[in-house]
């Protein structure tokens, strides 16, 4: 037989569709795990304080709370993200039409649900973790902390000088000001003519100029913000004696601000926070904030971790942008046993080369080194000996150089950092002007090298030798299996590159819900287990 197949249904023909919508999706369909996870008991007293945000005695009745989250979540986690897409996918996607019964809310409620309902969904988001401790999918055994960068909803051209901004601000302001004073004009005039009870009629174009003076309303609001986030950053800056920044802001999204990220590009981001268990891998903290480097952030996103979970956890791990003396000493305070990486120790946890723990060990016994030993030693970001090869004497206070020399101590100084007031020994020789090392060791043989340690030094030297063990390093390498494939999930499978909202209460709100739909997808992949603890 000849030809091509013909259409079974011709579109202009009457059609009598008998199938019903529970029929359409085969049992394991994931969405319909997703509806029971929802509708279980654990999360009744979640939804029930979610329901008295509503007026349900006027006006059009709401969509249930847990319908527009189970919405949302199952969005996330089919990579449909905007609120448009989750409004087209509820009138031709079977498995949501199933997931809403036949409810189709348009993208504004969508969009208002997620935004205005921020401050429960730390509720949801404890609601889900309790399950996963139930289902010991949550241990609190291990977490391990990273952040990433995430593009903020702006454009390269929206990043301004703090000169452009003053000049479109004066601009602004004297336009403003100019249609205030002709408004005020016309009203004066308008009083003479009619008096008092003066009669309003809208003049021509009346909604456009209402809409103009609106725009540029807030844009003046936005410039202002941008210039006050700009002017904060700056006193940050010089309040820790660390380089100012550039005088630049994002003016479409001024909580934002230009970082760079792991490709070396430079543009309005944001910086993302992560605490991951090790059990199964769910997200047990999240944060979201504007600054451009890790440093002081591992130990509050431990604090929420006890928050979420009702205890902290037994081991941390972070790699060295997290490694600040303060931190170490509140985890030593919070008694959580850490694995945060030194700014010399590979990132992946691999134990140093052979040569380099060779070299090491023979200057902590006070050995002559080798010239194979000398090249094995490691080295600071300026290629110069690093701290780690001169050993402190307690006793005497002072160090010992590799070469055998004695560093006592010069002088005394006191730095401004984020964490407070940060106490300095440095410790120094002059016997480095006859040292055949000395190229390899510091800047200015004639002056010597100097060594600093501060009033957390001991912390460190606990952490450096704990990660120098066969378990340190195990134990660091979990970051390998737990925060660093659930970011990779995150930005690959989820296709999370870029922020949908402006502003950081709602970007950091946009980040929890992406964690919590994670936590879900977990949930659901581990059904069996789940199920009998539901």
């Amino acid at each position: 037989m000849s030809g091509f197949r013909q259409p079974e249904i011709p579109r202009k023909q009457l059609h009598l569709w008998g199938q019903r919508l529970e029929d359409a999706l085969p049992e394991d369909h994931p969405v319909r795990l997703l509806d029971q996870l929802l509708n279980a008991a654990a999360f009744a007293d979640t939804f029930a304080a979610w329901e008295q945000d509503y007026d349900r005695l006027s006006g059009q009745p709401p969509y249930h709370p847990r319908v527009l989250a189970g919405l949302y979540l199952y969005g996330l986690l089919s990579r449909l993200r905007s609120s448009r897409q989750l409004e087209m996918a509820c009138h031709n996607r079977i498995d949501v039409l199933w997931l809403m019964s036949g409810q189709k809310p348009d993208h504004a409620t969508i969009a208002a649900f997620v935004t205005e309902h921020a401050a429960r969904l730390k509720q949801l988001k404890q609601a889900v973790l309790e399950v996963g401790i139930r289902a010991r999918l949550v241990s609190l055994d291990h977490a391990a902390v990273d952040g990433t960068k995430l593009e903020a909803d702006a454009g390269r051209g929206a990043v301004w000088s703090e000169e452009k901004i003053r000049a479109e601000l004066a601009k602004l302001d004297g336009q403003l000001a100019a249609w205030e004073a002709e408004w005020q004009a016309n009203e004066q005039r308008e009083r003479a003519l009619f008096g008092e009870h003066t009669p309003w009629i809208p003049p021509p174009g009346a909604r456009s100029e209402k809409h103009r003076l609106a725009r540029a309303q807030r844009a003046q609001q936005r410039l202002h913000q941008a210039l006050a986030a700009l002017q904060r950053r700056q006193a940050e800056a010089a309040a820790v004696d660390s380089q100012v920044p550039k005088a630049i802001a994002v003016v479409t999204d001024p909580d934002s601000r230009v970082l760079k990220d792991k490709e070396g590009r430079r543009k309005p981001n944001y910086n993302a926070q992560l605490a991951v268990d090790s059990a199964a891998g769910m997200i047990i903290a999240d944060a979201v904030n504007d600054r451009a480097e890790d440093s002081g952030q591992l130990t509050p996103l431990l604090d929420q971790v006890a928050e979420n979970c009702g205890r902290l956890p037994v081991e941390a791990s972070a790699d060295s942008q997290y490694n600040t003396g303060p931190e170490l000493a509140k985890l030593e305070e919070l008694g959580v046993t850490g694995y945060v990486a030194a700014v010399h120790q590979p990132s992946d946890g691999a134990a140093p080369p052979a040569a380099q723990q060779e070299a090491l060990a023979a200057v902590r016994a006070g050995a002559e080194l080798t010239q194979a030993q000398w090249a094995a030693l490691p080295k600071n970001q300026a290629k110069y000996f690093d701290k780690a090869a001169f050993v402190y004497d307690g006793v005497h206070d002072e160090y010992r150089c590799p070469a055998g020399q004695r560093l006592p101590l010069v002088k005394r100084s006191t730095d401004c950092t984020r964490a407070g007031p940060i106490v300095r020994r440095h410790y120094g020789g002059r016997a480095c002007g006859t040292c055949s090392q000395a190229a390899g060791c510091c800047r200015t043989p004639a002056r010597g090298r100097m060594v600093n340690r501060d009033e957390h030094e001991e912390q460190r030297d606990r952490m450096r030798a704990r990660l120098a063990t066969e378990v340190g390093r195990r134990r660091y390498a979990l970051r390998q299996q737990t925060v660093e494939p659930r970011i990779g999930l995150l930005k690959h499978g989820l296709g999370v590159r870029r922020f949908l909202r402006r502003g950081l209460a709602k970007v950091a709100s946009e980040w929890s819900w992406l964690c919590v739909a994670v936590n879900v997808g977990i949930l659901l992949r581990q059904w069996e287990v789940v199920r009998r603890v539901l």
